[in-house]
């Protein structure tokens, strides 16, 4: 590819339509869907090794609690005392936590989410303490990181999560990067207005670095040359740095990929992981309108990594993807409100820009399959796109 300027290109053109973006009635589907019976990426190990660690997550509009207990088992709860719907944790996230304790009259939880204190019980009146534990969710833990499904469980229901099962082709790759002991150095939260899918298409194509990111990213790289593959309703592909044209004539088992070229993820629905020479960058999006999302932006760094490479190292990484995002946003925030323009019915997709076409069947898949198989109804895309 690198010496015929050649691409992996998809067989032709595909297109996704703009009301997509805005629809009000297709964002509700995507959230009850996407983001209450998929897994999501809540956390990091790192941020729960120990008992009594924990982490309280928002963003996917319910309110998650994930924490250790004594006995080693990681669990997910929504973060609601079952008296009157107060959050039992305020911090977003702590350590050494024996019981959570509602702020509004002092119910109290232990770790594995049971109901142990109630305060006045003896006047309060009868209840059934053993009805009245923490919600639970569905967990994973895995290769570093931590899936819930935000959606409360029945109590006879199992917290087990197949997560293996639904990375499928991904496990072999990501068992292969495993972060279990990587490092959490920097998380933050950014708040494009733009909606949450199109924040996950600036990640899918390098198309735009010559232009979008002249000072930035792009005197990284070669001039958009990827390569990509879909793994089930997953991705990856590797955009391959100018460093690249320096392997030829070097023994190929001296070659390493991360040396050359970053390798991306895109964890359906909604994180894509970006792995670099000595890090990974975390980029999860989550939904807070049809016009306006949450980006989680986080860098988890190898322990031994962290300690061979001075702070202000690691600074210029994350500042270098924090000017990127920027430029990236800053585009993305005039193309949501371009959408109700009329201006365009649909996005159109070149053929080196398939890894967009390939999100969005997922994403239409996903959404509309029940409600197509009802009907006998095509989706949107129809058979126009290309595997």
């Amino acid at each position: 590819m690198v010496r015929t300027n050649t691409r992996d290109d998809a067989p032709g053109v595909m297109h996704t339509p703009v009301e997509g973006y805005y629809d009000p009635v297709r964002y509700q589907r995507e959230v009850d869907l996407l983001f209450r019976k998929y897994p999501i990426v809540a956390a990091f190990s790192s941020q729960l090794r120990n008992a009594g660690d924990f982490v309280v997550h928002n963003e996917t509009g319910q309110p998650i609690l994930v924490t250790r207990g004594t006995d080693g088992v990681l669990r997910a709860f929504l973060n609601v005392c079952r008296h009157r719907g107060a959050a039992v944790e305020q911090k977003p996230c702590g350590a050494n936590k024996r019981a959570f304790v509602c702020a509004y009259h002092g119910w109290s939880y232990d770790l594995t989410g049971r109901l142990v204190g109630i305060t006045d019980a003896a006047t309060f009146g009868e209840i059934d303490r053993s009805k009245y534990g923490l919600r639970r969710l569905k967990l994973a833990e895995k290769y570093g990181l931590v899936w819930v499904v935000p959606t409360a469980l029945e109590d006879n229901e199992d917290t087990s999560l197949d997560i293996e099962g639904y990375l499928g082709a991904l496990n072999a790759d990501l068992s292969g990067w495993d972060m279990q002991g990587w490092e959490l150095h920097s998380s933050e939260p950014i708040r494009p207005r733009m909606n949450w899918k199109l924040v996950i298409d600036t990640f899918l194509e390098l198309y735009h670095f010559r232009y979008l990111h002249p000072g930035t990213v792009y005197p990284l790289f070669l001039d958009n040359i990827a390569t990509y593959e879909r793994m089930g309703n997953h991705m990856r592909w590797a955009a391959a740095k100018r460093s690249l044209t320096e392997l030829e004539g070097q023994p190929q088992e001296s070659w390493r990929i991360r040396d050359h070229a970053i390798v991306f993820y895109s964890l359906f629905p909604n994180t894509v992981l970006t792995y670099t020479q000595d890090h990974c960058g975390v980029f999860s999006s989550f939904p807070i309108s049809p016009d306006e999302a949450v980006l989680r932006f986080s860098v988890l760094v190898p322990p031994e990594e962290k300690a061979a490479k001075p702070e202000k190292y690691w600074k210029a990484n994350v500042d270098l993807f924090a000017n990127a995002l920027v430029e990236d946003l800053g585009i993305g925030e005039t193309i949501q409100k371009n959408f109700r323009s009329g201006a365009n019915r649909q996005q159109t997709f070149g053929k080196f820009e398939k890894a967009l076409g390939w999100y969005h069947q997922e994403v239409e898949t996903a959404v509309d399959d029940v409600v197509l198989k009802k009907s006998g109804r095509f989706g949107r895309f129809g058979p126009n796109i290309a595997c």
